[in-house]
């Protein structure tokens, strides 16, 4: 199953928790909370202003609330994951990310999936990455798969326009952000990306 995973924007939208609760009631979407700039009292009060959604819930940030909060699990950074020694038993390590494919070497935690990026020129982030053809993807997914069974999701640029592509290359699903959070609506722009992978 091809999976759409979405992620916050960093700074709130207004729409924000109606638009995640269409995303879980209709799509059951997981969705990567990431807001770098939150402490952790304000990560806490965006959760209990989000309880209803919170099982679906990926923690980027102040991992210690997994404890607390019946989150769906934490994701590692790459600098996080590289300076962990002993990974948490009492916490879900759901997923991590790669930039480099060679670093799916030295996965030693059975994740969930991974996150690999970019695949396209970042919508989110001023030039960052750049658009890769159809057999680039292709090559990409076939390096990643001789080092770690892993699923990999794209992650970068991803639109309606590219969406296809990167199914039909082998990824096992996309992380979108800049295509949900710079449309003026942020529903609609998930469905019509959605649509095209049906």
């Amino acid at each position: 199953m091809f999976n759409i995973i979405v992620i916050t924007p960093e700074i709130d939208h207004l729409l924000e928790a109606k638009i995640f609760s269409a995303l879980v009631s209709d799509y059951n979407c997981t969705i990567h909370i990431r807001k770098p700039h939150f402490g952790i009292d304000e990560y806490k009060k965006y959760l209990l202003n989000n309880n209803k959604l919170i099982s679906h819930f990926v923690l980027h940030e102040h991992h210690s609330l997994a404890k607390e909060f019946p989150v769906k699990g934490i994701h590692l950074k790459e600098k996080d994951r590289n300076q962990v020694t002993d990974y948490p038993t009492d916490i879900k390590i759901i997923s991590t990310s790669l930039h480099i494919v060679e670093d799916a070497n030295e996965l030693k935690y059975p994740f969930e999936y991974i996150f690999y990026s970019p695949l396209f020129e970042s919508i989110s982030k001023q030039q960052y990455g750049f658009n890769k053809t159809y057999e680039a993807l292709t090559e990409t997914v076939l390096e990643l798969k001789k080092r770690t069974s892993i699923p990999i999701i794209g992650l970068g640029g991803i639109n309606e326009k590219n969406i296809a592509m990167v199914k039909k290359s082998g990824f096992d699903g996309v992380a979108l952000l800049g295509a949900i959070w710079q449309s003026k609506d942020p529903l609609k722009a998930f469905e019509e990306i959605a649509a095209k992978i049906k």
